[in-house]
């Protein structure tokens, strides 16, 4: 008997193990499916998942790429270039802060500064131009408690880093 049980227990845990799936780049899930359609003398690839039907696809006009859906491919591709040096030295004080950050420029700077803030999301909280100064005062004090990516961009020059409000 035991060496009975021993072999059905052995056959119904190497199933699954025989008839595994591997993952590609397809949809995944019972419920989804992937069509080409033609419409207008344009082919459209049309994806389904789970709780997500959307058209899958890219434009380009005019040098721009926009690519459509949630279900992005695999590979990423560099698009534009801000054409910017990354060289900007400052010092960013207090981090982390409650009311106010300082930036303090170590370069002379010439040209406007344009400090951008995002919080870990991605949510722009900040966009502001400053004019040329080698020290800029940014009051935060109405902002909620958390981790933020600043970015500070003057002339071809720029910054990035990540501030803590306490």
């Amino acid at each position: 008997m035991k060496p009975l049980l021993t072999l059905i227990f052995t056959i119904l845990y190497s199933i699954p193990i025989v008839y595994s799936q591997s993952v590609v780049r397809s949809t995944v899930g019972t419920g989804g499916s992937s069509q080409t359609v033609t419409s207008n003398n344009k082919s459209y690839f049309v994806s389904q998942s789970i709780g997500q039907a959307s058209v899958i696809g890219t434009s380009t006009k005019n040098g721009y790429t926009i690519r459509q859906g949630f279900q992005q491919p695999p590979h990423s591709f560099k698009i534009g270039s801000l054409n910017v040096e990354s060289d900007l030295r400052a010092t960013i004080f207090p981090n982390p802060f409650q009311q106010s950050v300082y930036i303090s420029f170590k370069d002379l700077i010439e040209n406007d500064v344009s400090v951008i803030m995002h919080d870990i999301s991605g949510r722009l909280i900040l966009k502001e131009t400053f004019a040329a100064s080698q020290l800029i005062t940014l009051p935060l004090a109405n902002i909620a408690s958390g981790d933020y990516i600043l970015n500070v961009i003057s002339g071809k020059k720029h910054l990035t880093t990540s501030i803590i409000k306490q």
